[in-house]
């Protein structure tokens, strides 16, 4: 049984606590921190020519290299969170300033580990970063 004092603590930790973001929409870029982000991978809109104008594209992965959706995702320049996002898709993409970044994810509704990776915007072409989630299994 919880007591009043627990229970007062509780309530502080969740009015201070930053809410849950929103899932995007998919295949519709929103601009956050500096950063142009799109949920996107599924179906025929994996293949709109305008994606591969973004230089990073970060994917998530089980062990046998198969798609996962629900990822929860921030990206970070430093210590600053540029995004905060929630995508349905197996991708995010992003566009944003030259330099380096950091991204972890972690599978919505899973205990899995959250997968993290750095990267470079502003090299050349599109950048394909996959994270894994090895606790899931490959399909049968």
């Amino acid at each position: 049984m919880m007591t009043l004092h627990g229970a007062a603590i509780l309530m502080a930790a969740a009015l201070t606590m930053p809410p849950a973001p929103q899932p995007m929409a998919m295949d519709t870029p929103v601009s956050m921190g500096g950063l142009e982000t799109v949920c996107t991978g599924v179906g025929s809109a994996k293949d709109d020519p305008q994606w591969s104008a973004f230089p990073v594209r970060i994917e998530f992965a089980n062990a046998g290299a198969q798609y996962l959706s629900g990822a929860h995702v921030t990206i970070s320049r430093g210590s600053a969170v540029l995004a905060d996002l929630n995508c349905a898709g197996p991708w995010v993409l992003v566009r944003g300033a030259p330099g380096s970044y950091s991204v972890t994810a972690s599978m919505n509704g899973s205990t899995a580990r959250p997968a993290s990776s750095g990267f470079r915007m502003g090299t050349a072409g599109q950048q394909r970063l996959v994270l894994r989630f090895p606790d899931y299994q490959p399909n049968e």
